[in-house]
């Protein structure tokens, strides 16, 4: 369809205006809005300009040092149409997504761009990536800080269904993207929900992801709200994570590529190559997966994250389960290391590598763990801060050669000013006072925007 038919099909639906989206480094949405008569124009013309330094800015939208640096020359942000949604909580608005462009073309350091990459992969070699993103987040009073609830009632019916008008106009928001819902249900904290989707294809499940966050906290704020992506928002809570279901789809026949009856696991050789590619490289993944130094939180007793690296039929301490109905045409690997935090096409290009890794060399995993990893001598640690974690990354030659160099010299480069400017902002970073607590820091640099 030609983009005048577009407009004019737009205009009919009520549209006055188009947000022009891209997710920069941090996951965080930016856009410009532009008036539907010259969406068009755009579109034809390969884009809208876009400031050169996006992906180089810090999660409160400065840009990293050195600040004496000329910015690098603008890109232009080209709209992607398949992902053309009218908006129903922001009446005569749609949004469509796009790639970053510089030179005509696509700018590998654009998490999107690399995404979509490891994704065509996949797709070369005859195998369809089939994703499912499942969310943890917290919703609380935008003035007090104070969760919607006040209690740890995971999954009490009464809870669930607290704020019928904020769930509807969510879940019509998912309908709107196209989002397939599966679940929605409060979690095992105060204000904590959880919201499972059904799976997606390709560079689909990652638009899906990054969509459904932003409508969440728009539609929040309007009842008062904030629903922050922050990981560790309450130091003395669970953390919330982003779990990321895998599995390979024959693209011609629809069957799962991951599964076979005759395993003891119900696992193919494909899914277990997969498997060792990301356990092989989960200390490397941990710096792409839990980005921010507030992640590094989460690992704590009893809630469930991941501390060791293993992993595990239906054990939620693995850092990689197996589902206990993970069989047939829903078998798949479920990766527990993402924080909410995450940037989803990050999460899912990082992912998708390891496992191309694991499946191009046959790694095989280590033997599953079934009890809590914490008694069982002699497994390796994941990394516990985000600078350990970024070492892993950097010496990971294989992952960093898959996502390509322009888009790890970009993600270190802002995650080790992220860094610094966590400890220049507060005296104690790195130590036990540190951990014990959240700092008020974290909050402002993450808890609204991320």
């Amino acid at each position: 369809m030609d983009s005048r038919t577009i407009v004019r099909l737009l205009a009919a639906a009520g549209v006055r205006l188009v947000r022009i989206e891209m997710a920069d480094t941090h996951g965080i949405a930016r856009s410009k809005t532009v008036a539907l008569e010259r969406f068009a124009d755009y579109v034809n013309k390969g884009g809208i300009n876009f400031y050169g330094g996006m992906l180089l800015q810090d999660a409160s939208g400065w840009d990293i040092p050195p600040e004496d640096q000329l910015p690098p020359p603008d890109y232009q942000l080209r709209p992607d149409l398949d992902t053309l949604a009218v908006l129903p909580y922001a009446p005569g608005e749609a949004r469509v997504i796009g790639d970053l462009y510089r030179d005509a073309q696509p700018a590998p350091e654009d998490p999107r761009v690399v995404c979509r990459r490891l994704v065509e992969r996949f797709q070369s070699a005859g195998w369809l990536p089939r994703s499912a993103f499942e969310y943890e987040f917290y919703l609380i009073d935008r003035v007090s800080r104070s969760p919607a609830f006040p209690d740890r009632q995971i999954c009490s019916t009464i809870r669930n269904n607290m704020l019928p008008e904020w769930r509807d106009e969510v879940l019509r928001a998912l309908a709107a993207f196209g989002i397939g819902f599966s679940t929605l249900s409060v979690e095992n904290a105060p204000g904590q929900f959880e919201i499972t989707f059904t799976p997606a294809d390709g560079l689909t499940a990652a638009d899906q992801a990054f969509s459904f966050r932003t409508a969440l906290k728009e539609i929040s704020r309007r009842y008062g709200y904030d629903a922050p992506f922050m990981t560790k928002p309450f130091i003395n809570q669970p953390a919330s994570g982003c779990h990321l279901h895998h599995s390979l789809i024959d693209p011609t026949t629809g069957a799962n590529l991951f599964a076979d009856p005759t395993d003891p696991y119900g696992l193919s050789p494909l899914a277990w190559h997969f498997l060792g590619g990301l356990l092989v490289h989960a200390p490397a993944l941990v710096a792409l997966l839990s980005p921010t130094p507030n992640d590094y939180k989460r690992y704590q007793p009893g809630f469930f994250a991941p501390t060791h690296l293993c992993w595990g039929p239906d054990n939620r301490a693995a850092a990689v389960r197996i589902p206990a109905d993970a069989h047939g045409a829903a078998t798949r690997i479920e990766n527990r290391f993402g924080g909410a935090a995450a940037n989803p096409y990050i999460a899912l290009a990082a992912s998708l590598a390891a496992g191309w890794d694991g499946i191009e060399r046959a790694l095989q995993p280590p033997p599953p763990v079934c009890d809590d990893p914490r008694r069982v001598a002699g497994l390796p640690t994941l990394p516990r801060s985000l600078e350990e974690a970024l070492d892993a990354l950097e010496a990971d030659e294989r992952l960093c050669a898959l996502l390509g160099e322009p888009f790890i010299t970009t993600y270190v480069r802002v995650k080790r000013w992220d860094v610094e400017k966590a400890r220049q902002h507060v005296p104690d970073y790195g130590t036990e006072a540190w951990q014990s607590r959240i700092d008020p820091y974290e909050w402002a640099e993450y808890g609204e925007l991320i």
